[in-house]
């Protein structure tokens, strides 16, 4: 699997993703609806046409009433009231952390050192692009300052502009490798590459350490998700093709 996404792109988290401005690494889609339309019908994924989705999931008759449920009796079960409802469901996905009490006024939920931390990531230009809710998730130039160092691995170059999507540093702890071809598996190292690349400046092993001490408050609680039976499919639910 990581062989797999260092030789495409590294997939993104699913946590805090209704916080992003944009969706995919070049931002191609601009909402979490749209988004999940993609890898339902993305050939190296699912590779199932949107008629082919509704057909299956309309051939289900437990699934036909959790939409009646959720929707109303009179509710059309087509692919965007799928995807939509997918995204529904991962708007739940959020991971407050020590650093969200600390904003809301909570002096102690960061330690001193911690707060030393924020200082050094602030003042060192990280937020310039790390910034809002999701500390990222907008679409900003990539290596402005210099040469990303593994730039040749997995051939991505943004959108059409150059322009990449900034990923979450929320729970940037749980989510290595780092980088859109996960070429980079130590978090000081990425702080450090960050630096040379994006600001055109050496950050110090004492300033990243520090950085990354303040990073780790950004771990969140996850949400409860109780995972449901799902339905059994029919004598009329579509077939896998078998030439997939």
């Amino acid at each position: 699997m990581v062989g797999l996404q260092t030789l495409h792109t590294l997939t993104h988290p699913v946590y805090n993703s209704a916080f992003f401005k944009a969706q995919f690494w070049d931002g191609r889609s601009p909402h979490l609806a749209d988004q999940a339309q993609g890898p339902v019908q993305a050939g190296p994924e699912m590779a199932a046409p949107p008629k082919l989705v509704e057909e299956r999931i309309n051939s289900i008759p437990e699934y036909v009433e959790e939409f009646k449920f959720a929707y109303g009796d009179k509710v059309k079960i087509n692919f965007e009231k799928i995807t939509s409802t997918i995204a529904i469901f991962e708007k739940v996905l959020v991971t407050p952390s020590r650093f969200d009490d600390f904003v809301n006024g909570n002096d102690n939920a960061l330690s001193k050192a911690e707060k030393e931390g924020l200082d050094v990531f602030i003042d060192r230009g990280c937020a310039a692009c790390h910034n809002g809710i999701a500390l990222g998730g907008t679409m900003q130039p990539f290596q402005v300052a210099g040469k990303y160092k593994f730039a040749s691995l997995g051939g991505f170059a943004g959108d059409k502009n150059g322009m990449v999507k900034t990923p979450t540093l929320r729970n940037i702890t749980e989510t290595a490798p780092y980088f859109h071809n996960g070429a980079i598996w130590s978090l000081k190292d990425a702080i450090k590459e960050m630096g040379s690349t994006q600001l055109g400046i050496t950050i110090t092993d004492a300033e990243s350490d520090k950085i990354e001490t303040f990073l780790k408050a950004l771990k969140g609680r996850k949400p409860a998700i109780t995972y449901p039976q799902l339905p059994e499919s029919t004598l009329k639910t579509p077939k896998p093709d078998s030439k997939i």
